[in-house]
């Protein structure tokens, strides 16, 4: 997974999942430091930059055949809902703790003084 700041070369950030490939990454659209991500495998990892710039803060198995996991959608409306897609067509609803969805203050600025280090 690569994170780039627009207008720059280069990604600032670049994570890689042992969870098998990635096949789809969202923004939240509450907490702009954190990210989910599906795998090949099946998981479900959740991404917390002001927690961890290296490792998931959360890793959840979607299905139990660890069959893909093609696509996730956080809810804009609810920003504690996400949805996850198998290869199975199973759509799964998932609620997300209230610290991966409370909005921190001046997070923004984070997520930009992180980008612009990357870049030093």
């Amino acid at each position: 997974v690569s994170t780039q700041s627009t207008g720059q070369p280069k990604p600032f950030q670049v994570l890689e999942p042992v969870a098998g490939y990635v096949f789809a990454v969202r923004w939240s659209p509450s907490r702009p430091l954190v990210f989910g991500a599906t795998t090949s495998n099946g998981s479900l990892l959740i991404y917390d930059l002001r927690k961890s710039r290296v490792a998931p803060v959360l890793q959840l198995a979607t299905n139990v055949s660890k069959s893909p996991t093609y696509t996730l959608a956080f809810n804009k409306r609810r920003a504690e809902l996400l949805c996850t897609g198998d290869a199975k067509g199973a759509v799964k609803v998932w609620k997300l703790s209230d610290s991966l969805v409370s909005v921190v203050p001046g997070e923004d600025k984070m997520l930009s003084r992180i980008a612009a280090s990357s870049y030093d």
